[in-house]
């Protein structure tokens, strides 16, 4: 395998510098400084004592610059009906989600034609070669080429030093044009179905992308199987809340509004000023 490996290293391609990377293959890359979304994610282990815990983030765009953006993570988890919060935390990414300061190259490997729903989209294809202190990750990207650098596939594979492999994973578009509604707004979405494969089993996630949110993902779900093909968790995640310029918002309502179901508040600093009116002027031009 680390021969294989190697092997597409030094395969034909041209290299591509920091200025030749579409900001908006990153989820996050098209979007001015100080967009941020809340989701929720319900997970539920399966078996024993089938413990729920929920997890609410919301993730903060700092900053975007050549080399890539800057993510104000903050998270709060509850669980056995105790709540938690965890010290924010700030990530810098490349564009193809690599972490800076590890030694990345690209190659531009040309263009390919990907078959969506009977469907051709022509697609430049980008090969992601990350060498990290302890372990090796290389991508192909292969994003429309028709200039918003939407992804429509994604093959990954993180090994270690030695070449061993860590994990694989393979995130592909199946279905394009798919109607979604978010708070009172329409968009037109994908979905995309995930398969990650590491040593204790496999993690399948389908979710619906919608690239005018930040972020993207506006709902998912996820299995997770363990190494014998059991289920062991289940998780569902939706979005809550977004901005795509500071304080302009575009609100998600809650669910259920008329039962007696309890949802408990959010920080109120992860909400403030208050909702404002859903209205066009917070979507991007």
């Amino acid at each position: 395998m680390a021969f294989g490996l190697f092997s597409l290293w030094l395969g034909p391609g041209r290299p591509l510098g920091a200025e030749d990377l579409p900001r908006e293959i990153h989820p996050w890359g098209r979007f001015e400084a100080g967009a941020w979304k809340v989701v929720r994610a319900t997970s539920e282990s399966v078996g024993g004592g089938g413990e729920i815990l929920t997890t609410d983030t919301r993730t903060t765009l700092e900053g975007v610059d050549d080399k890539g953006v800057t993510l104000r993570v903050e998270v709060m988890v509850e669980v056995a009906g105790k709540r938690f919060r965890a010290e924010p935390q700030t990530i810098r990414q490349g564009f193809y989600g690599e972490p800076l300061g590890d030694k990345t190259r690209v190659l531009d490997l040309g263009e390919q034609k990907l078959t969506v729903q009977g469907r051709e989209f022509a697609c430049r294809v980008a090969e992601v070669r990350v060498q990290g202190a302890a372990a090796h990750l290389y991508s192909k990207i292969f994003y429309l080429a028709d200039g918003t650098a939407t992804v429509l596939r994604r093959e990954s594979t993180k090994t270690d030093l030695e070449g061993r492999v860590l994990e694989e994973l393979t995130a592909e578009t199946v279905s394009v044009d798919i109607p979604c509604k978010v708070g009172s707004a329409m968009f037109s979405g994908c979905q995309i179905r995930t398969v990650q494969k590491f040593a204790g089993g496999t993690s399948t996630t389908l979710a619906v992308f919608v690239r005018e949110i930040p972020g993207g993902i506006v709902c998912q779900t996820t299995k997770e199987l363990d190494e014998a093909g059991r289920l062991v968790r289940r998780t569902s995640l939706e979005l809550l809340d977004y901005a795509l310029r500071g304080p302009l918002r575009r609100s998600v309502p809650w669910r259920w509004p008329l039962s007696g179901r309890r949802i408990y508040r959010l920080p109120p600093d992860w909400l403030e000023p208050g909702l404002l009116p859903d209205t066009g002027s917070s979507l991007m031009p």
